[in-house]
């Protein structure tokens, strides 16, 4: 997935090791990744992306996925798309940030952005079809979505609480070490030391200052405007959202970076989302402020 991984077990159920669990998330982690990468041509979400709109049997992990992938772009009136990854391959970010020999290959056919509304699911059957053209992205929803799943597989496998944390999306349930939450330090992308506290719940966190690349002279970002099909140009930097999921609080995150930041905020309010949005002048410089919504004060310690 391209960043580090972090699985914290606080206690366990009599007779089972924490270490044994904690290594078993790492083993399952590494197994959704061979299933969910665009930079491995053996993934399932490749052979889906080359499927050229014929439908394919997935394991249950992918329809999820997908699944999700869909709602997400549903939920967030379009601000999250799961489609965009013709549009980022042309950009210029087709290589994988840990090995650059390793590169997202694509059929000159596919559309810069594609028609999710238009991807099928059974559940029943695992069967999967992307209309010809499209292809998909789990970007950050992917790590989100790891994270929720890992995180419930330990809990029933006997840990009393844990945390997954996957390039700063993490969930967190049960126990926490303290007995009293979850303790999260969150980048805003200022000078501010932010700390919140979530008993059960997930934070994640997008910004235009990672994941960046020159190509023809231009510095770019991995968060593309679906309206526009460029990197975000607003005055957003970063955006941090907590949710009942990884998978959520990752997909709004993309708000802040599809609308301009007083719009994405009260887009936040209206789901009554605990989120923080960081700005600038709009010239790319130092960060000038933070945006929050009312619920934000509630985690905020």
């Amino acid at each position: 997935m391209s960043c580090r991984a972090t699985v914290v077990v606080t206690d366990a159920d009599d007779g089972v090791s924490p270490q044994r669990l904690a290594d078993l998330a790492v083993a399952r982690l590494t197994e959704l990744e061979q299933r969910w990468s665009r930079f491995l041509p053996t993934s399932e979400l490749t052979a889906l992306n080359d499927a050229d709109g014929e439908p394919l049997v997935v394991s249950a992990d992918t329809v999820e996925l997908v699944t999700r992938l869909v709602q997400a772009w549903h939920l967030t009136d379009g601000a999250f798309d799961p489609t965009l990854l013709g549009t980022l391959v042309e950009l210029g970010y087709a290589a994988s940030r840990d090995d650059a020999t390793v590169r997202t290959s694509l059929h000159p056919s596919v559309a810069r952005r594609g028609r999710p509304e238009d991807v099928l699911v059974d559940p029943a059957t695992g069967v999967v079809r992307l209309p010809a053209g499209t292809v998909l992205d789990p970007g950050g929803l992917g790590k989100g979505l790891a994270a929720d799943i890992v995180t419930a597989e330990l809990l029933a496998a006997g840990a009393t609480g844990a945390l997954v944390e996957i390039g700063g999306d993490l969930r967190a349930a049960g126990a926490s070490p303290d007995g009293d939450g979850w303790l999260i330090d969150v980048d805003t992308a200022t000078d501010d030391h932010v700390l919140l506290r979530i008993a059960d719940g997930a934070v994640a966190t997008s910004t235009s200052r990672l994941r960046t690349w020159t190509a023809g002279g231009e510095s770019r970002h991995h968060l593309i405007d679906p309206a526009t099909l460029r990197p975000s140009t607003g005055t957003a930097v970063s955006c941090t959202v907590v949710a009942g999921s990884g998978a959520w609080a990752e997909a709004f995150t993309k708000v802040a970076f599809a609308h301009e930041p007083a719009a994405a905020l009260e887009h936040f309010e209206r789901r009554g989302l605990a989120a923080s949005i960081t700005v600038t002048d709009g010239a790319g410089g130092a960060a000038t402020g933070r945006l929050t919504t009312s619920p934000w004060h509630d985690f905020q310690r």
